[in-house]
């Protein structure tokens, strides 16, 4: 799994910054690639989208350390990371154990994640229909979710629905609700993991188009009604009878 010669300083040109705008600009921290803590972080939910881990299992520090090649100290890292997001419960004499699953606690997660949709599909519709470079991202999403459907890795397939509503909400351009989106992202990973295989993924590959569609035509109400079609496939799904009928599975 998965897993600059020192040159003679130059002449200012005559419409360079100003000095102290750059020593703000060198203040900012270097942009750093992606850490093993959280590749580590994303190889846990990838594995429990796969349902290698089931809600409720004991996450080892150790195992998962073995199984990645890499020491124990990113996997605590990345466990405390994932602790802070809710898709880890860490409880005394018990350690730390994946999220628990229960249709309470998915209609909750729901109802949160399709009310933040909705604000981004009105703040994108504010000014009239979204032009074709802004849902650009949010197009290429959706053709890497058609690209995944091919594949059996169910960790693919939901990484690449969850791509699209992040970018989905990032046209919004709305930051605040962005990130609040993102932090249910892993919740969500986790939800759909449970459920990827529910819907056919060429119906769901059709209502990422009607979402995209409607809001090229600035029909606010088309695209609502798109949203809440694709969003309501949980509402009849026993998602703690299938975490039951999976660990019965695995026991035999």
């Amino acid at each position: 799994m998965t897993p600059a010669p020192v040159l003679a300083p130059a002449a200012p040109a005559p419409d360079a910054p100003a000095l102290e705008d750059v020593q703000a600009i060198r203040r900012l921290a270097p942009v750093q690639p992606r850490t093993m803590v959280e590749q580590a972080a994303e190889a846990v939910v990838a594995a429990a989208a796969r349902g290698a881990f089931l809600p409720g299992d004991r996450l080892v520090e150790a195992e998962i350390a073995r199984d990645l090649g890499i020491s124990r100290v990113p996997v605590r890292e990345a466990l405390r990371l994932l602790e802070s997001q809710g898709i880890v419960v860490s409880t005394p004499y018990k350690g730390m154990r994946l999220m628990q699953v229960t249709n309470k606690m998915v209609a909750e997660l729901m109802r949160t994640r399709a009310a933040l949709e909705a604000l981004a599909l009105r703040e994108m519709l504010g000014a009239g229909p979204v032009p074709a470079s802004r849902l650009a991202p949010a197009r290429r999403a959706a053709l890497r979710y058609e690209a995944a459907m091919a594949s059996d890795d169910a960790a693919a397939i939901v990484a690449a629905d969850e791509a699209f509503h992040a970018e989905l909400c990032r046209t919004s351009g709305n930051a605040v609700l962005v990130g609040i989106w993102l932090g249910l992202a892993r919740q969500l990973s986790v939800v759909w993991g449970l459920g990827h295989d529910v819907r056919a993924k060429p119906r769901i590959a059709d209502e990422h188009r009607a979402i995209l569609d409607s809001l090229a035509r600035g029909d606010a109400a088309g695209a609502q009604r798109a949203l809440d079609s694709h969003l309501a496939w949980h509402e009849e799904f026993d998602f703690e009878g299938l975490v039951e009928k999976r660990r019965g599975s695995r026991r035999r």
